[in-house]
């Protein structure tokens, strides 16, 4: 039996950012992950980088018009998927390359399988029993399942299968209407796919501003795409060459496509690793329960990344990753203090952070909103998309910025001081008065 001082399992953004801080202090870890293929999570291998990776390529033939309008001779003549995903794949191992170098430059052990808890001090893995003082568990997420619409990764995909695509579908259902579906939605029709889109709820990014919901809904009706609101599919059909679905929504539709997506959010993945024999607990929806601290029910053991029920993102899973290995490197108990944006790569891109119109509303809280469009923003015409804006949440009484929303251009780069101007408590007065390089899209705060 081996004896190591901290277990780390899983080796997406919270787990690799754990293992390699507590190798750095010197505390002796393994990190467990079920292949190295695997390493990076789901964000490097199947989410963040190939999905921005797609949306990149989607961005440049999106401004062909743009570049001939400026007297580029270069005529765009089509699209080779097959190209793109090689691409992809080059940079999906550039990265996990380099992850792997840092973690083995940091003396980080490497243990490949399953992992499942013998009891709060035991983990097996590959027929190996590791006796531990410290775990992090950072086991992730994978795509939701419906009963009524099985996956069968050919006509029936989630977002994993869209990138073993080799030919663009004619048409796409998009079965779900946050941030994955609508970045897809971005990506399909900006080369032709028809696609239509599927969501329960009354709106698109249930968890964003209705300004900028309702922007991205206009953006998606210029360019085709159908939307059906408080829907929900009711029979599938699949056949060799397409499938047939029975919408309800305010009157039944028939829709026919090639394919459709899934994308109605992730799950924990925790099934495998028989928490119940370390008594960890779980909430309703297979989440592993934490503390402020990360600590599960076993203080010894903590959680982080997607396996909690925090925000999904990978920059969020960053975060704990660090701050679990703080803990268990001091003893001390800290939390996340820290405000965590939003951020969808969609066509308008959306990031918001802080509170939003409708949360200021509901908790009863005196607000004004400020706005400033691209329109009258120098740089935003010259890269030839002036059709985005900033929303602000401000306290009337103080000044003080509450919350924010960015759509458009660069909007996920934008929300960073809006970012800091929350967390410090900035007022709009003393935006306004930065200087700001001329020309570009953060001149927006001499305008506020």
């Amino acid at each position: 039996m081996k004896h190591i001082q901290t277990v780390v399992i899983g080796a997406g953004p919270a787990g690799y950012e754990a293992a390699l801080q507590l190798a750095k202090a010197g505390v002796k870890t393994i990190l467990i992950e079920q292949n190295k293929e695997q390493v990076g999570g789901v964000c490097l291998n199947e989410g963040c980088i190939p999905t921005k990776s797609y949306l990149q390529c989607a961005e440049f033939a999106a401004k062909a018009p743009l570049f001939s309008s400026y007297g580029l001779q270069m005529p765009y003549e089509g699209f080779d998927i097959n190209q793109l995903f090689n691409k992809t794949e080059s940079l999906k191992d550039e990265l996990r390359s380099g992850v792997v170098w840092l973690l083995e430059q940091a003396g980080v052990e490497m243990c490949y399988g399953q992992a499942s808890f013998r009891d709060a001090n035991h983990i097996d893995v590959s027929g190996e029993t590791i006796s531990f003082e410290q775990c992090i568990i950072a086991t992730g997420s994978q795509s939701r399942e419906v009963q009524d619409l099985p996956l069968d990764g050919k006509r029936i995909i989630s977002s994993r299968e869209v990138f073993g695509l080799r030919a663009l579908p004619f048409s796409i259902a998009i079965v779900g209407g946050g941030p994955i579906g609508c970045e897809f939605a971005s990506f399909f029709s900006t080369f032709g796919t028809e696609v239509t889109i599927i969501v329960r709820g009354s709106k698109l990014l249930s968890g964003e501003d209705e300004d900028a919901s309702k922007a991205l809904l206009r953006s998606f009706k210029k360019r085709s795409i159908k939307v059906f609101f408080s829907a929900a599919v009711s029979e599938v059909q699949v056949n060799e060459k397409e499938v047939e679905l029975l919408i309800k929504a305010e009157n039944k539709e028939q829709i026919t496509c090639e394919i459709v997506l899934c994308a109605i959010g992730r799950v924990p993945r925790t099934k495998d690793l028989k928490l119940e024999n370390a008594a960890i607990g779980q909430d309703e929806k297979g989440f592993v329960e934490v503390n402020e601290a990360f600590q599960t029910s076993q203080k010894h053991i903590y959680a982080v990344g997607d396996c909690i029920n925090t925000p999904g993102y990978a920059h969020t899973a960053y975060a704990e990753g660090k701050i679990a290995a703080h803990n268990i490197i001091t003893g001390q108990a800290v939390a996340n203090i820290h405000m965590t944006p939003s951020a969808i790569f969609s066509d308008p891109q959306i990031a918001s952070c802080g509170l939003n119109e409708k949360e200021a509303k509901e908790q009863g809280r005196a607000y004004e909103v400020k706005k400033v469009f691209f329109k009258a923003n120098a740089k935003a015409k010259i890269a030839g998309d002036d059709s985005g804006f900033i929303k602000l949440i401000v306290c009337p009484q103080t000044g003080t910025v509450l919350g924010a929303c960015v759509v458009g251009m660069q909007a996920t780069e934008l929300i960073h001081p809006l970012l800091l101007a929350i967390e410090k408590k900035l007022t709009i007065q003393e935006l306004s008065t930065l200087i700001c390089v001329h020309p570009t899209l953060s001149e927006f705060m001499s305008q506020l």
